[in-house]
């Protein structure tokens, strides 16, 4: 992978969710299922992100969309979306289902494979769903130490 996509995946990672700095803690933080007007509210994060990264050069990549174009701000579809953000859309999937959340307790790595998997060509770019789950699998039969910078 280019050094200029591995470095744009680190700042997309720590920013991807930046809009939540405008959304409420007791939506960000409630322990039960959001209701239709807090819903809306927290899809509001990903508006104020764009419009935070259209401004900063840097961020210009960022993008929370889904691979069909169903999904906001711009939906964007397929390819036209920002391969950082695929690979993010993902990633942060993953981690989502993988981790406690305040409203539920973390599913397994397989059942999370298997929704990834559900949802490739729908929520997600089904090449790199691909080079995920087959990533994931065989890191998990295979665990191996690694180094980051």
């Amino acid at each position: 992978m280019h050094n200029h996509i591995i470095e744009n995946l680190k700042v997309l990672s720590l920013m991807h969710d930046i809009g939540k700095i405008a959304i409420s803690d007791s939506i960000l933080n409630k322990p039960g299922r959001l209701n239709k007007k807090e819903c809306f509210e927290m899809k509001k994060h990903t508006e104020i992100g764009h419009r935070i990264a259209e401004v900063t050069p840097e961020f210009s990549h960022i993008a929370h969309e889904r691979f069909d174009g169903k999904g906001y701000p711009q939906g964007l579809k397929g390819l036209s979306i920002p391969l950082e953000s695929r690979i993010l859309a993902i990633v942060d999937a993953y981690d989502a289902m993988t981790n406690d959340r305040a409203y539920r307790k973390a599913m397994s790595c397989k059942k999370a494979i298997q929704e990834i998997t559900k949802n490739s060509g729908t929520q997600f770019d089904p090449l790199l769903v691909k080079v995920f789950t087959e990533t994931i699998i065989d890191e998990k039969k295979t665990p191996k130490t690694r180094e980051y910078p």
